[in-house]
C-alpha cells in the first residue's frame, strides 16, 4: 500500500485551527471561572500548587506547573492582595519566601470548580485508559515541538516583523 503525502501547509492550517480552537476554549473557562469564583484558573492553578507543596517557593510553583518565575510571582502578589495566599521569610535564606494558604482561601477552594470544564472532563472519562495516555502523551509532544521551554527563557518575544527582519 503506498504511502499518501501529507500536504504540509494544509496540515500546519488544521494544527493551528485545533490549537486556536483549545485556547480560546481555556479563555473562556477561565472567564467562568472568574465570574464564578473571582479567580482565573493560572490563579487556581497556583492555589492548588500551594496547596499540594505547603509552604511553597515560587520555583517550585513555577517547575511544577510549568510557568516561569516571573508569572508564577505576578500571580502569587495578586493572590497575597485577595488574602488567599501568606507570604513567609525562609529560616535560612531571608531573601527567600514561601507561601501558604489562607483559610479564606481554603474554603474557596472547597467549592470552586476543576480547572477544566466539567463537560471535558466527563468525556475524558469516558475514554479507555490507553486513549487518555494517547491523548496526554499527543498533548504533551505537541508543547515539545512547539519548544515552549525555551519561549519561557525569552521574557520578550520578538514581533512578526522584527522575526522576518533577522
Amino acid at each position: 500500500m503506498p504511502s499518501e503525502t501529507i500536504d504540509m501547509s494544509s496540515l500546519e492550517e488544521e494544527i493551528l485551527t485545533s490549537i486556536r480552537r483549545i485556547v480560546r476554549a481555556i479563555e473562556l473557562y477561565s472567564h467562568s471561572l472568574v465570574s464564578q469564583v473571582g479567580l482565573t484558573s493560572p490563579q487556581l492553578s497556583v492555589l492548588k500548587s500551594v496547596a499540594r507543596l505547603s509552604p511553597a517557593t515560587p520555583t517550585a510553583i513555577a517547575r511544577q506547573l510549568s510557568l516561569s518565575q516571573p508569572t508564577v510571582s505576578g500571580i502569587l502578589e495578586r493572590l497575597q492582595a485577595k488574602n488567599l495566599v501568606q507570604r513567609m521569610k525562609s529560616n535560612g535564606d531571608k531573601r527567600m519566601h514561601s507561601y501558604a494558604l489562607t483559610d479564606q482561601a481554603r474554603e474557596q477552594m472547597a467549592s470552586s470548580p476543576p480547572l477544566l470544564q466539567e463537560s471535558f472532563l466527563h468525556r475524558l472519562e469516558q475514554l479507555q485508559d490507553w486513549e487518555r495516555s494517547m491523548l496526554l502523551s499527543a498533548l504533551q509532544r505537541v508543547a515539545s515541538l512547539m519548544d515552549v521551554e525555551s519561549l519561557e527563557i525569552h521574557p520578550s518575544l520578538a514581533s512578526g516583523t522584527e522575526i522576518e527582519n533577522r
